[in-house]
């Protein structure tokens, strides 16, 4: 699958705007703040019916407007128009071939994407939530068994939080809510540790091997993952904690509190790696994703590269040009405030590419 057109109506920076793209390669090159980001944005949009950046859809309106529309024409065997429109006040949108979806995730894992931006840094320098929603996307992609269990697991969350501040208030633990709430987090987390769990151990030798692809074998780097039900059963952690919970009003223990740790020559990356050691590590750890989702979907994902060269010396930044050049990859999108490199860059390759200045 990949983008032949899209349309860009009061988003972000963008009144009105239209793109046509290749199949292969598309450059957009630009000075900061021209808009170059909000292009992949809309992409990411029309992919997985949300922003890369923000949960927040006003986010995305246009300054002085209360509406924007998004649509792609999508194109392979099967032709796909694809559109998103937010209206201020109102409930998004999100159609395809004029049809609405009732549900937004039922759209997700139609049209696989994989975005690198600067601020994925935030993977490894900040808490784990971003490593959760990292592997989240990832598995929700592919598998929409394992996005069912984890909405389900986040709505029974949100209620038993909910239950134990109400306890506080009323001075009065209800064990048998506190039960049913437990047997429910239980059910669904037991299913996401363990695709989580299946994923990220195939992911790990890929990352590896990525890695040592765009550092010239020179650092070797591996990850961990750590849950409470790599330790004991989650039923059990969950009645273990309820005097815990009682008093902080909140579920301490769950698949919500997973974590990912990145190391680099087994030393933590986040303390001990350098800017282009952790941007050479998040480039291994994306393609590792785009290739398991490419593996599992039988499909290539859209490969989106916000500021690709951002933090990367000339010798790491040709590995990544050389990696995309192969044949691994379908439709991808770069984007970079240097035209020069980029049309050194177009003039090497031998794909069918797209340049757009803005």
């Amino acid at each position: 699958m990949y983008l032949n057109q899209l349309t860009l109506t009061n988003f972000k920076n963008y009144k009105s705007e239209k793109f046509a793209f290749s199949p292969a390669l598309n450059f957009i090159t630009g000075s900061n703040g021209a808009g170059k980001t909000n292009v992949l944005d809309a992409i990411h949009y029309l992919c997985l019916g949300k922003s890369y950046f923000h949960s927040i859809d006003l986010n995305s309106v246009m300054h002085t407007k209360n509406f924007f529309r998004l649509e792609g024409d999508f194109g392979n065997e099967e032709k796909l128009n694809i559109t998103n429109v937010y209206q201020q006040g109102g409930k998004k949108e999100l159609a395809k071939n004029s049809v609405v979806y009732q549900r937004i995730i039922d759209h997700v894992g139609l049209i696989p994407v994989v975005m690198i931006t600067p601020d994925d840094q935030l993977l490894i320098d900040e808490g784990s939530e971003e490593r959760r929603r990292f592997i989240d996307n990832t598995i929700s992609q592919i598998d929409h068994t394992y996005l069912e269990n984890l909405v389900a697991y986040n709505k029974v969350l949100q209620q038993r939080n909910a239950a134990l501040k109400k306890f506080a208030e009323n001075r009065n633990v209800d064990h048998a809510l506190l039960e049913s709430y437990n047997e429910q987090l239980a059910a669904s987390g037991k299913n996401i540790f363990s695709m989580r769990q299946k994923y990220f151990s195939s992911m790990i030798p890929l990352l590896e091997k990525k890695y040592e692809l765009l550092s010239n074998q020179k650092e070797k780097v591996t990850a961990t993952y750590n849950s409470v039900c790599s330790k004991e059963n989650l039923l059990d952690a969950l009645k273990r904690s309820t005097a815990k919970d009682v008093a902080t009003q909140r579920t301490n223990e769950g698949i919500h509190k997973d974590d990912f740790d990145f190391f680099l020559n087994t030393r933590s990356l986040k303390k001990f790696g350098s800017q282009g050691q952790k941007k050479s590590f998040l480039m291994a750890l994306k393609f590792s994703q785009f290739e398991i989702i490419a593996a599992e979907k039988n499909e290539t994902p859209l490969l989106l590269l916000d500021d690709l060269f951002d933090k990367l010396d000339e010798q790491r930044s040709e590995n990544i040009l050389k990696l995309i050049s192969s044949n691994g990859f379908g439709q991808v999108f770069i984007t970079d405030t240097n035209e020069e490199r980029i049309n050194k860059f177009s003039g090497q390759t031998n794909k069918e590419f797209e340049h757009w200045s803005i």
